[in-house]
């Protein structure tokens, strides 16, 4: 039993010992390693092989979403760039081979060409003393072709960091509304600084993801030195309610302004009646978001409260019918208007002693005994003056203007706009408000309001934000719905508002420069005097147009003013807004219709593909099958625009147009066009048509096959058939 026990206590003794001596191989080994850095086993330097390997964490950009019109054509997208960065430490290598810059002058002899910058420039770059470097703005925002360009010499020390911008490929278009993204490096993403870019920043941003990995001493990536990964999620896609043509339509308007009437400042906009929907909205002087060239900030539409002129006549004369006192018939005197004041509230006086100010009509004219119907049709303030003195009380005209919610903001989906001024507490106020002086609105007021009149009374407030979704999972986040924000006026009364705007505009009223032949419209134009520097100017004035278009049913209204020299002829010499109007009628098919009988030829539906960036010859191709008639203006190799539109449904008879990339237009035969297809040239063309008559061309003062020049006068005779 002793030996027992003893040999038990040596084989415990012994497998202490033998553990004990493990224990201090193994610290001392880890002792060595992880303090003096040598491996004992391989016999390695540790420390100088981990001194080599480094843990990089590389962003992923998240796709900022794209801001698109209301037919999906693509307004604000990302564009992928690079930036070149050439290597010039001699010990970057990696084994026998070199990852640096070697021949600086075929390097720079190779590079000169892609880049677009002398070789002297290149080389200055490659000599300097540093471990790598840049090329300026040459080397920045290269495109894919230029970045393959380059990989494809061969040549050693070079790398590209992939960065994203944000194109506008539009341009100058509603850019005060959209706004612009930069690339913000303390956030390591684009983030919108204006418009609807900063607004709904954070819907369009995404999230940026990262991959986190190994790295050795020259900074190449290991190949197991992956570590952890997130990916991006990307922006919500906006859809705006604009309409690519109608823009495109308000913008040329603008500059037609700016030119004609030599405007310091245009704004204007497109608003679907029934639904508040914004189809245009802008301003000029404008700015293209690519170059970020701006002077004014301000979304004049919103931001700029202004006294709008005999425009808002339009709602004195509908306060005056809804409650029931209005007679059109009935007559006053258009002469200048005394006003005297008693028990606080304004009156007409015949005394001089007892006038407290004279209202004129503008330019001080007066035509006698008039109707109030016809004192609308020639805008007489005095006619204002009058019906705010006898038949509507100023305390219920400013119910009404409550009503039509002015001097308080709208409220839209985008920009926090401005209320107004509403200078109503003295008796000279209340009447100089009748007739759109002394208050101050807005243009999204004006819009608001107007859509009672141009509907069944029925006011709603305008948007400009159509719908926002994912663009991978199609879900949508926000879809729009039409607001109706109140019923100012019976809907006999804007029936009957709309009956004296149109003659107005078509019965000889201040309004008839703006009538166009291709569809009938309504509507009320403005003048006013501009405050400037707390004065009234009396060189400049505000001119503008509140119109609507079809008159029978009215549809679409437009708004237009502009800021210019007081002699301009601003409501005689109307192109600007006549081209809108053609517009609007071309793409929404709200035109008069011709009565001509209908040829009995076999008719077939078909679908326009897009053939916008696609050959000439492509085009011609697909027409060798389909067969319809073909206008092609210019003499490109590219189609940049045609129509109908693509994806639309049309018949084999109707005539497609198309646009080349080419300067030069050949006059066609127009012989047996329909005024719609004359319209639809002089708009892609941008080529001024006189059209006279209706039914089928039959006559054109230019020959078939003549070039047409800027001074070109092209005029066509339309006649019915027999």
């Amino acid at each position: 039993m002793v030996n027992r026990a003893a040999r038990s206590n040596r084989m415990l003794l012994g497998l202490s010992v033998f553990f004990v001596l493990v224990f201090l191989v193994i610290s001392t080994n880890v002792f060595v390693v992880s303090i003096v850095g040598y491996h004992m086993r391989s016999a390695k330097d540790i420390k100088a092989e981990s001194a080599n390997i480094h843990i990089s964490t590389k962003s992923l950009l998240a796709k900022r979403g794209n801001i698109v019109d209301i037919n999906g054509n693509v307004i604000v997208h990302d564009v992928i760039s690079y930036t070149l960065i050439a290597y010039l430490d001699s010990e970057r290598m990696v084994g026998d081979s070199p990852r640096y810059v070697v021949d600086k002058d075929q390097t720079a002899q190779a590079l000169a060409p892609i880049l677009g910058i002398s070789v002297s420039t290149i080389l200055s770059n490659l000599n300097r003393d540093a471990k790598q470097t840049e090329f300026g703005t040459k080397g920045r925002n290269l495109t894919l072709a230029q970045k393959t360009a380059i990989e494809a010499l061969n040549l050693p020390g070079f790398d590209f960091i992939r960065t994203v911008t944000r194109n506008y490929p539009m341009k100058v278009f509603a850019s005060h509304l959209i706004g612009f993204a930069h690339f913000d490096a303390t956030k390591d993403s684009l983030v919108g600084k204006m418009g609807v870019e900063a607004i709904f920043n954070e819907l369009l941003s995404g999230e940026n993801g990262y991959e986190k990995f190994r790295v050795d001493k020259n900074g190449y990536r290991m190949l197991d030195g992956n570590l952890d990964e997130a990916a991006t999620v990307d922006g919500a896609t906006i859809v705006l309610t604009l309409d690519k043509g109608i823009q495109e339509s308000l913008e040329m308007a603008f500059d037609i302004t700016m030119t004609n009437h030599n405007a310091e400042l245009v704004w204007g906009s497109v608003m679907e009646i029934a639904t508040g929907r914004i189809l245009a909205w802008g301003q000029a002087p404008s700015f293209d978001p690519n170059n970020i060239d701006i002077e004014n900030y301000s979304n004049v539409g919103m931001q700029y409260a202004y006294e709008p002129g005999s425009t808002m006549k339009t709602f004195t004369y509908a306060a005056a019918m809804d409650i029931g006192k209005y007679d059109g018939t009935a007559l006053f005197d258009s002469k200048y208007f005394r006003m005297g004041i008693e028990n606080g509230l304004p009156v007409r006086t015949d005394q001089s002693s007892k006038t407290f100010a004279i209202i004129n009509n503008y330019h001080n004219r007066s035509y006698g005994l008039v109707d109030f119907d016809y004192g609308y049709l020639l805008s007489l303030n005095t006619g204002i003056a009058t019906l705010l003195t006898t038949v509507l009380p100023p305390s219920t005209y400013e119910e009404y203007l409550d009503k039509f919610g002015f001097f308080k903001p709208v409220n839209t989906d985008i920009y926090p706009d401005v209320s107004g001024v509403k200078n109503y507490r003295y008796p000279l106020e209340m009447l100089t408000t009748g007739f759109g002086q002394g208050s101050s609105v807005t243009m999204l007021q004006m819009l608001q309001a107007y859509s009672a009149i141009f509907s069944d009374g029925t006011m709603v407030k305008p948007y400009f934000i159509e719908k926002i979704f994912d663009e991978k999972t199609s879900e949508v986040i926000y879809q729009a719905q039409p607001i109706i924000v109140g019923q100012p006026i019976k809907e006999s009364t804007a029936r009957q508002m709309q009956a004296l705007m149109d003659r107005t505009i078509n019965d000889g009223g201040s309004s008839r420069h703006y009538r166009i032949p291709e569809v009938r419209s309504i509507g009320k134009t403005g003048t006013s005097q501009v405050a400037i520097d707390g004065e009234y100017s009396k060189d400049m004035n505000i001119f503008s147009a509140m119109t609507a278009l079809p008159a029978e049913n009215p549809k679409y209204m437009v708004y237009y003013a502009f800021l210019a020299p007081s002699d301009t002829k601003a409501h005689q010499e109307t192109q600007a807004v006549q081209h809108i109007f053609r517009r609007l009628s071309l793409t929404y098919e709200v035109y008069s219709q011709d009565n001509v009988p209908a040829e009995v030829i076999p008719v077939i539906e078909m679908q326009i593909p897009n053939f916008i960036n696609r050959t000439v010859l492509s085009l011609l191709a697909w027409n060798t099958l389909s067969d319809v008639p073909i206008t092609i203006i210019g003499n490109g190799e590219r189609v940049i625009n045609q129509y109908p539109e693509a994806n639309r449904t049309i018949l084999n008879t109707q005539r497609l147009f198309i646009l080349t990339d080419g300067p030069e237009v050949v006059m066609p035969d127009m012989t047996g066009w329909s005024r719609k297809d004359v319209t639809t040239f002089w708009l892609l063309s941008n080529r001024t048509v006189i059209i006279e008559g209706s039914g089928l061309v039959s006559s054109q003062n230019i020959e078939a096959g003549t070039v047409l020049t800027d001074e070109s006068k092209l005029s066509v005779i339309l006649t019915l058939k027999p």
